[in-house]
């Protein structure tokens, strides 16, 4: 016969399993709660600076029959051995685990815009203060930021407050079948009074909490994740709760726009740089006008609306006394002109060191753009060479350089522009003159960019005539007529005056 059992007597089973499965010890706390129940012994947190000590795990049975099974099963100095390895892979594991932190707030901040990778660690810490602040203000235990793939089929975790820090290598979770993520991302916020009652399981939380808040996070009008907020224990949630989660989310979209905008700003001021960099370098790289021979005096200038030139001038004087003059200006206007510019005047030092026509000097240069690239490389250039001595010269022309000869009594041209520059075809289609300058003639070549800006052929002659008369010097007196005219294309210059003796 049963007894039966009392009506006021009730039987306890113990917490939920849903709840003593909360999230507890991380990977580095099981660890040493298994080397003290391994070793029996323990770490001693009151000397850390000191290296590392150990104390008895449990205090030892005095009154015990044996005393050997008092006695913890591995002697101190391994057991200390062995915590001082321990404790240095435990730092090494904080380290890396601080890095993923910082490499998924990287990650996270990829859904709204680039990231700058040296705002990182600040990003890091001012989103993880959001969450510690959030949790303080609701009373809450645990935060979490979750953000969609590109696909918008799973969920990351990449940020997590009061959780085990391996959380951020846990499996995305699927968005389908997550029903408190999918209505926080239609309504804004979800509250979940209890977690742990009849209907905890149709929320699909990704943590074994009690209570919890689940907001979007925005890109604009777009979401593209959600914070969760947990609590240890069951309570009433109203409005209040949603209102501080959803600040926070707001807070975090915030925190990753202004490391954003700071990617934005770096870019652009190495941008600046850069092209800084090669104006510097272009410039430096000009020749000063100078005496290349007794009476023969040489200048170049280039104006241009951009940082960059896309043209260049050079002169030299060659082993057999041979002056040589060149003016070149790539078609691209743009950074790739300068670059450009760049490979036409590297082949033209390299092909002047033998002997050569300027017939022959083109189509060298036009072999190299042509062979070294496969995109178009189009360049207009002009090159001649004289003879110091009799003022005879030969000259060769490309694209939509032109000249003239000026003297005290009118200007002549030299050139005609308007043909096909380099880099068009296999074979070059060049103009080809020869010319006399006289003693107190000067030649001018200038570029496009002149007739572009409304600088006519007549108002330079005129220039270089009046320049002559008053003996000032040419490209001087062109230059301030010039100002009057808004530089809005590239204007480049090369003289050579030849001084009555």
């Amino acid at each position: 016969m049963s007894t039966p059992v009392p009506s006021y007597l009730r039987l306890h089973l113990g917490e939920d399993a849903q709840t003593t499965a909360r999230p507890g010890q991380s990977s580095s706390d099981q660890f040493w709660s298994a080397f003290s129940a391994a070793t029996g012994w323990r770490i001693d947190d009151r000397h850390k600076a000191e290296g590392v000590q150990v104390l008895p795990a449990v205090q030892m049975d005095v009154m015990a029959n044996d005393p050997a099974e008092a006695q913890p099963p591995v002697v101190k100095e391994s057991a200390t051995e062995l915590a001082s390895v321990a404790r240095a892979m435990a730092s090494e594991i904080e380290e890396l685990q601080s890095l993923v932190r910082r490499q998924e707030i990287e990650l996270a901040s990829l859904a709204t815009v680039q990231f700058s990778p040296t705002r990182s660690e600040a990003a890091s810490d001012a989103i993880h203060q959001t969450l510690q602040r959030a949790i303080q203000a609701t009373g809450f235990d645990a935060a979490a930021v979750y953000m969609l793939d590109e696909e918008t089929q799973y969920l990351k975790t990449r940020v997590v407050v009061g959780l085990p820090a391996d959380r951020l290598k846990s499996e995305p979770r699927m968005l389908r079948g997550s029903r408190a993520d999918l209505e926080a991302m239609v309504q804004d916020a979800v509250l979940m009074d209890d977690l742990q009652g009849h209907l905890a399981e149709t929320w699909n939380a990704p943590e074994p909490f009690g209570a919890a808040v689940c907001t979007a996070i925005y890109k604009g009008d777009l979401p593209i994740g959600t914070l969760w907020l947990f609590s240890d224990a069951p309570k009433e949630l109203d409005e209040s709760y949603s209102a501080i989660a959803q600040m926070a989310s707001s807070q975090l979209t915030l925190e990753l726009s202004s490391a954003a905008q700071v990617r934005r700003e770096q870019r652009n001021r190495s941008s600046v740089e850069a092209v800084t960099d090669i104006a510097s370098w272009q410039y430096s790289s000009l020749p000063v006008g100078k005496l290349l021979a007794p009476g023969w005096l040489v200048d170049g200038m280039i104006e241009s609306p951009h940082d960059w030139s896309t043209g260049w001038h050079m002169w030299d004087v060659l082993p057999d006394g041979s002056l040589i003059l060149a003016m070149a200006e790539a078609m691209d206007s743009h950074a790739g002109g300068a670059m450009i510019a760049a490979t036409a005047r590297a082949a033209l030092t390299a092909h002047s060191g033998y002997q050569h026509t300027p017939h022959q000097m083109l189509q060298r240069i036009n072999d190299t753009l042509w062979e070294t690239n496969t995109a178009d490389q189009l360049v207009s250039l002009l090159y001649a060479r004289l003879n110091p001595e009799t003022g005879h010269g030969e000259l060769a022309s490309t694209g939509d350089i032109a000249g003239l000869i000026a003297g005290k009594y009118g200007y002549r041209p030299l050139t005609q522009s308007g043909g096909k520059p380099l880099g068009t075809a296999l074979n070059i289609e060049c103009f080809e003159s020869e010319f006399r300058l006289a003693e107190g003639e000067t030649l001018v070549a200038y570029g496009a960019g002149l007739a572009s800006d409304g600088i006519s052929q007549e108002l330079v002659g005129c220039c270089m005539r009046s320049a002559l008369q008053s003996d000032q010097n040419a490209l001087a007196v062109l230059r301030r007529e010039m100002a009057g005219f808004p530089n809005r294309h590239e204007r480049g210059l090369l003289s050579l005056s030849r001084r009555s003796s």
